[in-house]
């Protein structure tokens, strides 16, 4: 028998173990009438809490466990299952976070690849085959320094019967990446120049028996510059070029029309030329200025080439350069070839100036040469290392056609021309002493020749007087006892 607390009689311990009883919720508890709720049987401290009990209102409910954990271990437990869940997340994040990181790195790696494989294709449709070009190349020595390159083309039809071995067209570009210019100096391909052999050959020669490394040093130790970089091209390569690009827009300054060249007429004028009309304008050569307007037509066509390569952005370059590669070479890869493309877009046809070398034609053992005027052409590197117009128009003036003595002779096979100019001269008061045939009828171009530099203004008297003709400064391939030799050539036309 359990004893009672001293002072806790029985009435008081059955109303406690009643309130026990009924404040228990479990499912042990009596039902009850549905319309009572057995806060009316609970003793209360206050009326308000009697009132809040018998609304249905609970405060606190501890859980009814079936392991029969106390609060303290449940909350334990549900906390190391939310860790436990946290835990998970967090290596589920991680491994997603590694499954994308892989991909991305798959599809870098994977362009990457790409991106190194089409330019290495781009390398190997636009590179050079078969040539020594590299032990003669020379850097720039800094990135933005203005470099000078050699575009080298052969013209001639494969298997034409009168083809010559080598170039028929040679240009040094001089590009200034800063200035956003290029300058255009047409070299002419029989200009006379020394070999390893040491004898007088055309340049084009060079090409042909030494290769491409001796093409380049001799266009460099002529002009006194490096040269950077080489572009060769074809007859073919300039067709399928031009067509590449959908045509290029020139300016014809003088007619075209040359059987020897092709059966395409050109008229003056601004117009937009297929690869075979180019071709023509290319090769072209019977013009009344001669060599001067057939190299003004290459410089033309070489610019327009250029500025439309140039007329694009960087993918649409790739594009094209991908599209026409096949048909040109040169030693720049095509990485370098894009940068240089970005470097001077923006250029047009006013920041691109252009000269021949000044010189004159002559004929020698069957063999026509270019002869260089040296004075002239020293001045005009000067002015294309400084990026200016290499063209500059010297004024000479007239002097008494009776100051000078004169020695005219017919260079073109016209019949009776050196005496019928020589009576021509004399009613105009100048002093012929002479009158003869060259060796050979092989003179396209009149010209007037004069010993030294102070019977330059008598040679351009001679010039004026005819309205024909061109000053060309000996070089010791003429013998003239007089002070001014007068060759008429083809150019020339009887007077009725």
């Amino acid at each position: 028998m359990v004893k009672r607390r001293k002072g806790f009689s029985a009435t008081q311990s059955k109303i406690t173990s009643r309130r026990l009883r009924t404040a228990t919720l479990g499912t042990h508890v009596p039902r009850r009438s549905r319309g009572r709720m057995n806060a009316d049987s609970v003793g209360f401290s206050s009326a308000r809490k009697q009132k809040r009990a018998a609304r249905g209102y609970v405060e606190t409910i501890l859980p009814n466990t079936s392991s029969g954990e106390s609060a303290s271990q449940f909350s334990r437990r549900v906390s190391r299952r939310e860790f436990s869940h946290g835990i998970q997340r967090r290596a589920r994040m991680r491994r997603l976070v590694a499954v994308v990181a892989c991909v991305v790195l798959v599809a870098v790696v994977a362009a990457g690849v790409g991106t190194f494989a089409f330019f290495g294709s781009l390398d190997s449709k636009i590179g050079l085959k078969n040539s020594d070009a590299s032990s003669a190349l020379v850097a720039p020595k800094e990135a933005a320094d203005a470099f000078y390159t050699l575009v080298a083309a052969d013209l001639d039809p494969v298997g034409a019967a009168n083809a010559q071995a080598g170039p028929d067209a040679l240009a040094l570009v001089r590009v200034d990446r800063a200035a956003r210019s290029a300058v255009i100096v047409s070299v002419p391909a029989t200009l006379q120049v020394q070999l390893k052999d040491g004898k007088p050959h055309q340049l084009r020669d060079a090409a042909v028996q030494e290769g491409d490394a001796s093409l380049i040093k001799a266009v460099s130790n002529f002009a006194g510059v490096n040269v950077s970089h080489l572009v060769k091209i074809d007859a073919g390569g300039v067709a399928s070029l031009v067509d590449g690009l959908g045509g290029v827009q020139v300016n014809v300054a003088e007619e075209v029309d040359d059987p020897a060249a092709g059966d395409v007429y050109l008229s003056p004028g601004e117009q937009t030329l297929d690869g075979k009309a180019a071709l023509m304008f290319l090769r072209a050569s019977n013009f009344s200025g001669g060599l001067q307007v057939q190299a003004a037509n290459q410089r033309e066509l070489l610019a327009a080439l250029s500025l439309r390569l140039l007329d694009e952005g960087s993918l649409s370059f790739l594009s094209t350069l991908d599209k026409v590669g096949g048909s040109f070479g040169t030693d720049m890869g095509a990485k370098d070839a894009l940068g240089l493309a970005d470097a001077l877009r923006g250029m047009d046809a006013s920041t691109v100036k252009g000269a021949l070398v000044p010189g004159y034609e002559t004929t020698r053992d069957n063999v026509s040469y270019y002869v260089a005027s040296t004075d002239a052409w020293s001045s005009m590197m000067e002015l294309v290392k400084q990026g200016q117009d290499p063209v500059v128009e010297k004024k000479i003036a007239s002097v008494d056609p009776a100051s000078f003595t004169l020695t005219v002779r017919n260079g073109g096979g016209i019949t009776g021309a050196a005496a019928q100019i020589s009576q021509t001269l004399a009613g105009m008061g100048f002093k012929v002493e002479e009158t003869g045939n060259t060796d050979t009828a092989a003179y396209a171009e009149t010209l007037v020749i004069y010993k030294d530099g102070a019977f330059e203004p008598a040679a351009q008297t001679v010039v004026s007087a005819l309205g024909l003709g061109r000053t060309v400064a000996d070089a010791g391939f003429y013998t003239f006892d007089t002070d001014v030799l007068l060759v008429l050539g083809k150019d020339w036309k009887p007077s009725s």
